[in-house]
């Protein structure tokens, strides 16, 4: 038997949309993505496009996609066709418990991030360095905040410049006129 195809393929707000020449569609939704799979690589095996061109009308990025994808529709299981799940696989290792133990090491010692995660990990809580970073950043107690949040105690105030130091008081352009100039 032979059959002709002549497919125009579209990809429309994420749906599939397969157009013959006499004017008739098949659709296929984003959540058809198995389905978007086999069409595309059926067209790929039977006519002479690109894969590149044929991917991208199917609204994959590359021809590596293309050929990813044609391993696991000709020799792989059916699974391989479903969606990857995106996204950390591994619970975050930033828990509330862990977030109290930063803050509490950070005012009972005077230590920086790298120290207080060797603290923690010496006391079998498995932290890195990074990670006490964030939690201190977050909460304003790294050690580039602390100038910001130490309280000020009667006579550590800074200093008020004396007049002397400071220059012009105006802030007008150096060529205006009414400007004048003085070198000392």
């Amino acid at each position: 038997m032979h059959i002709a195809l002549n497919v125009h393929v579209q990809v429309k707000d994420g749906t599939l949309v397969l157009t013959d020449g006499a004017g008739k569609t098949v659709t296929f939704s984003k959540e058809q993505t198995v389905q978007k799979k086999v069409s595309m690589i059926t067209l790929g095996e039977l006519c002479g496009l690109p894969k590149r061109q044929l991917a991208a009308s199917f609204g994959f990025k590359t021809r590596k996609s293309y050929y990813d994808i044609r391993n696991a529709v000709l020799k792989g299981a059916p699974e391989d066709l479903l969606p990857k799940r995106t996204g950390p696989h591994t619970p975050s290792k930033r828990t509330k418990e862990i977030e109290v133990l930063i803050i509490r090491t950070r005012f009972e010692t005077a230590g920086n991030m790298y120290e207080i995660a060797e603290t923690l990990t010496q006391q079998g809580f498995s932290v890195s360095a990074r990670v006490v970073g964030r939690v201190l950043a977050d909460y304003g107690l790294s050690k580039k905040n602390a100038q910001h949040r130490a309280p000020f105690l009667p006579g550590s105030l800074p200093q008020r410049r004396s007049k002397s130091s400071m220059g012009p008081t105006s802030r007008g352009h150096a060529s205006s006129p009414g400007m004048t100039s003085s070198t000392t």
